[in-house]
């Protein structure tokens, strides 16, 4: 798990890294090309995109340097929180632009960008109530060869204990928060619109985590990566401790 924690990092940083030289190669070339060119119609058009180009490489150097210094104290300073969400919003559809480009595997990328959303979600949220706490988590937690339909209610479950929805549903009964079980997007969005919560637990694959929380606005979302030991989208696992753990902070109860 730390081997992996480890290589999502360096992935995401050495991506920023390149992303920030790239850009850096491209406000030389066109300062150089603003120099030798005598197309002076375009001249101004050219400084101001250089400049931009410049600006937008400060900028990416100090999230660069704040990522780093956030990995490595594992706090972040409170003044600089709303920057950073918005920052680490901004870099990341742009990340993935570049892994697609590359051929560069994007899990990583994902699993970064999920653990870093959950540390600004650590560290900036207030206390709620357990009614305004919701758990969404994925259909395919439960097993194939059930025969109850839980997406629309998660009560219609018999609590065998042959998935980890029954996990879910002690927990829900524990600290009175409410799950729901749903499909995909379109459905989770839907239930989030529905019950207008002011925290959620999201528990997905990697892609659906990051999806979900860039769709999510003003409201703080704590990702749990589910376990595939089966292959993608069928009979999935949740690390049951890190739901609990999740409902806790937003109780703060830690």
């Amino acid at each position: 798990m730390k081997n992996e924690i480890n290589k999502d990092k360096s992935t995401f940083l050495n991506i920023l890294i390149f992303i920030i030289f790239f850009i850096i190669s491209l406000s030389i070339g066109l300062f150089f090309l603003i120099q030798n060119s005598g197309l002076n119609i375009y001249l101004a058009v050219s400084k101001i995109i250089v400049l931009f180009l410049i600006v937008f490489t400060i900028y990416l150097l100090c999230l660069l340097l704040l990522i780093i210094r956030i990995e490595k104290n594992n706090t972040i300073p409170k003044f600089l929180i709303p920057i950073f969400e918005k920052s680490i919003r901004i870099i990341y559809p742009l990340m993935i632009i570049f892994t697609n480009i590359f051929k560069i595997e994007k899990d990583s990328i994902r699993r970064f960008f999920s653990e870093i959303n959950n540390k600004i979600v650590l560290s900036k949220s207030k206390k709620l109530n357990p009614k305004d706490i919701l758990i969404v988590a994925p259909h395919c937690l439960q097993k194939s060869s059930c025969k109850y339909k839980i997406t629309g209610d998660v009560n219609n479950c018999k609590k065998c204990g042959g998935c980890d929805i029954n996990g879910l549903l002690d927990l829900c009964t524990s600290y009175n928060v409410k799950l729901y079980i749903v499909t995909g997007g379109t459905l989770a969005r839907k239930v989030i619109k529905d019950h207008r919560p002011k925290g959620i637990i999201a528990v997905a694959c990697e892609r659906d985590l990051s999806h979900g929380i860039l769709d999510v606005k003003n409201i703080p979302v704590i990702g749990v990566k589910n376990e595939r030991p089966n292959g993608p989208c069928y009979n999935t696992k949740v690390d049951i401790n890190k739901v609990e753990k999740a409902i806790k902070h937003f109780l703060r109860r830690e």
